[in-house]
């Protein structure tokens, strides 16, 4: 996941005493590219990690926090930057349109327990509630807002407010070759991945370096595992029909953003008729995207996995 690399980060250089400023995207438009959320830490030893856009636009704000940096300067502003080089308002350098609000924040030692915080709640997927302001930097555990971001200012005042801990899940039923790829994928798109197989000696399960948690156990039971959602996706490519069958009965009760399931018309119709049979109706059956991803004629499991992820963004961002 992204954003625990750059609090990971933050962490490591603020317990060897070095300073830093954390730039997050508070506010932007549809045609901006820096989009609301991206976060960049940046150094007092000059490294730096994450992004917020990219292009002379994150080169100039990064020569700025250097320069506040090196100037052992503690800072809490925002800069509304405008990608055109036409109308009022600051200009970021860029011309591709559209409007970002940038956060900046100066971070020290004194703020580590925090951020520590922050790390805890994100690796254990519990919710939390960060709140920025001029002179403040506070996480509130276990608190959360509808929207994942706020961002509100006045005159003489900003509020920043982020859901934190609450990562988008897939969750992969199958840990096979598609498996395998579908975590790969699925892990650069920052989502939090768990596979579930009922096999323990599998090789590309030992192969898969991408899965935040691989769980071992029958595929009726993975419903016990599954955090309910707007957040959570499944995705089911186990090696048999029996396993789809069984995973499908297990988790078309809970509450999904997304149920994708792989396997032939035939396989499906098949599938369809004993879960009927077992006292799911259409509207249930409904729920269930199959054959699962989007067509782009894929054949091998790499090309599968991006049909799949496909599919899952498309979901995800629909409005």
């Amino acid at each position: 996941m992204k954003d625990l690399k750059i609090w990971e980060f933050i962490a490591s250089k603020l317990a060897n005493y070095h300073s830093i400023i954390l730039l997050i995207v508070a506010d932007s438009s549809k045609n901006s590219p820096g989009r609301t959320g991206f976060k960049m830490a940046i150094s007092d030893d000059s490294t730096h990690v994450g992004t917020i856009g990219g292009g002379i636009m994150e080169f100039d704000i990064v020569n700025e926090a250097t320069e506040i940096l090196q100037n052992n300067q503690e800072v809490g502003f925002f800069r509304k930057l405008h990608h055109s080089k036409i109308g009022n308002g600051d200009k970021s350098g860029l011309i591709c349109g559209g409007i970002q609000t940038i956060v900046f924040k100066s971070l020290t030692k004194s703020d580590l327990s925090t951020i520590n915080e922050i790390i805890k709640s994100i690796k254990s997927q519990n919710s939390g509630l960060l709140q920025i302001e001029e002179n403040n930097f506070t996480f509130f555990p276990k608190l959360e807002i509808e929207n994942e971001i706020i961002f509100t200012s006045s005159i003489d005042k900003w509020l920043l407010k982020e859901n934190i801990g609450s990562p988008n899940k897939v969750y992969i039923i199958g840990g096979g070759h598609v498996g395998l790829a579908v975590s790969r994928i699925m892990s650069t798109l920052d989502f939090f991945v768990t596979v579930f197989d009922h096999r323990s000696e599998v090789a590309t399960l030992s192969e898969n370096k991408y899965a935040n948690k691989i769980i071992i156990t029958d595929y009726n039971k993975i419903h016990e595992h599954i955090i309910e959602g707007v957040k959570s996706y499944v995705v089911i490519v186990t090696p048999s029909h029996a396993g789809d069958k069984d995973a499908l009965e297990a988790i078309l009760h809970l509450n999904l953003k997304y149920i994708g399931s792989m396997g032939s018309s035939k396989k499906i119709k098949s599938i369809f008729t004993q879960l009927k049979e077992s006292g799911f109706s259409e509207l249930d059956l409904d729920k269930i995207h199959t054959p699962i991803g989007i067509e782009i004629e894929a054949e091998t499991p790499e090309e599968i996995a991006i049909s799949i992820a496909a599919e899952i963004i498309r979901v995800k961002n629909a409005i």
